[in-house]
């Protein structure tokens, strides 16, 4: 029998809100709806929507200014013309994400991606799912960009499993499911 992915609440909007940006109705610059309007927009409560707005963040597509709003930062980080739908990964390509060691996690290919969701094509996109919890995280990537920890120079955290899942080069830190409840 086929698995659904099946998004949370605050995954669904936050791919809406990353729609917005990539298709440009919502600019770099632009501000974006109150959490309090948003929550009533998506019937979702307040929560909810903090949690998209973190996860656009920790993507780099938004910033928020207390007492200002969130605005649109930057299209970098979604940057449509960079979706793996025309992308066909090899598998000795990719052959080392099916080493990674349990329970830390388990890699399944998606046939879609984030960017533009849902369309067809081949796509290398990778769910990444923490064993059996309620939360995920979902890159789409390019071959290039697959590269194990050891060509990453984010800052490593007390519980980093040793593992990359996001592009080379990428700023920051890695995120892990506390960052998602």
């Amino acid at each position: 029998m086929p698995t659904v992915d099946i998004l949370a609440p605050y995954q669904q909007i936050a791919a809406e809100i990353r729609h917005e940006i990539v298709t440009g109705h919502l600019p770099v610059g632009g501000k974006l709806p109150s959490e309090h309007v948003l929550a009533a927009e998506h019937q979702v409560a307040r929560a909810t929507i903090q949690s998209a707005l973190r996860l656009l963040r920790t993507e780099g597509l938004i910033a928020s200014r207390k007492g200002a709003g969130t605005y649109v930062t930057s299209l970098a980080a979604a940057d449509a013309s960079r979706c793996p739908a025309r992308i066909e990964l090899d598998h000795a390509q990719v052959g080392w994400l099916s080493r990674l060691p349990p329970p830390a996690h388990a890699l399944d290919r998606v046939l879609h991606c984030e960017l533009e969701h849902p369309h067809p094509g081949p796509h290398a996109g990778l769910a990444q799912h923490a064993h059996g919890t309620g939360w995920w995280v979902q890159w789409s990537l390019s071959a290039s960009e697959i590269n194990p920890i050891p060509l990453c120079g984010a800052e490593r955290g007390p519980h980093d499993d040793g593992r990359c899942l996001l592009f080379h080069g990428h700023p920051g830190r890695h995120l892990y499911g506390d960052d998602y409840q």
